[in-house]
């Protein structure tokens, strides 16, 4: 028996395949899907989620958070970013420059609102003073 896998980002499919098992993690922790498991439906965190194919080999994919759906042994993992790789040290680095571009990003969404938040408090005090 298995599960079929897909894992969606905004532009399409990362990846389609057929899995005898999948280990993922949300805010309690890991947790591993078999085929049979009850329906099933989570937040991921960024994580690793590590799947064992059919014909036995072992990928990995780093997920940028998400939500992952367990139905009729089909498991959807929805997410910002993925990045699919053969091998654990591939999709670390990218896990971690995944965390990495999203700090700066986070960064500079911080810089803007506190740059806005001068800006209308500024408006506002002129306003006040034509009052």
């Amino acid at each position: 028996m298995s599960l079929g896998l897909e894992i969606l980002v905004p532009d399409g499919v990362a990846l389609k395949a057929r899995v005898v098992n999948l280990r993922a993690a949300d805010a309690s922790g890991q947790f591993g899907v078999r085929p049979g498991h009850e329906a099933f439906l989570t937040l991921l965190v960024p994580c690793v989620l590590s799947f064992r194919e059919e014909n036995g080999r072992e990928r990995y994919a780093a997920a940028d958070g998400g939500v992952l759906v367990v139905e009729k042994d089909q498991v959807s993992v929805v997410t910002r970013e993925a990045v699919i790789a053969d091998r654990l040290e591939e999709v670390a680095d990218a896990a971690a420059a995944m965390l990495e571009a999203r700090r700066r990003t986070e960064r500079t969404a911080r810089a803007e609102f506190t740059e806005l938040q001068s800006s209308l408090l500024r408006e506002l005090h002129k306003v006040e003073k034509r009052s």
